[in-house]
């Protein structure tokens, strides 16, 4: 084969790799608390506010979240806890919540982890009614998670 081929076809998958999306695989919630002691101890030591419970009790209905997360981010090992346990509070089998854990970028230049639903940063909380995006919390709340949950879900 051509020298000059081969370089070609080496520069345009390297080209291909780094505007493409990054790993990733979707994962449980336990898999996720057990990746170390401090997710576990983020998720024992949040505090669910019964009374926001409540409302968001009402409104999950339909709902659906995909959380793609870095277990290897701290961002994500501050907030994802705190969400999955606000989740698990509300028990409502219609709600759907799917975890995606992403690699690390492999470089700077790639601006996406998930190019499909633009996930620039980590961890990106997608929510869904009725099959459209309604809102996203990216990498931290603005204010809180109940906040910010009560503001995309009214």
């Amino acid at each position: 084969m051509n020298k000059k081929l081969v370089i070609s076809i080496m520069i345009g998958f390297f080209v291909l790799y780094l505007n493409g999306s990054v790993k990733f695989e979707k994962v449980d919630k336990e898999t996720i608390l057990k990746t170390s002691q401090e997710w576990q101890d983020n998720y024992h030591n949040y505090t669910v506010d019964p009374s926001i419970l409540e409302i968001l009790k009402t409104k999950a209905e339909g709902l659906k979240i995909d959380v793609y997360l870095g277990l290897w981010c701290s961002d994500s090992r501050h907030n994802v806890p705190g969400f999955i346990k606000i989740i698990d509070s509300i028990e409502n089998p219609d709600l759907v919540v799917n975890y995606y854990a992403v690699e690390r970028k492999p470089s700077k230049d790639v601006k996406y982890f998930i190019d499909e639903y633009n996930v620039e940063r980590v961890p990106t909380f997608i929510f869904y009614k009725n099959g459209k995006e309604i809102g996203r919390i990216i990498e931290n709340p603005k204010k809180t998670l109940y906040d910010d949950f009560l503001e995309i879900i009214f």
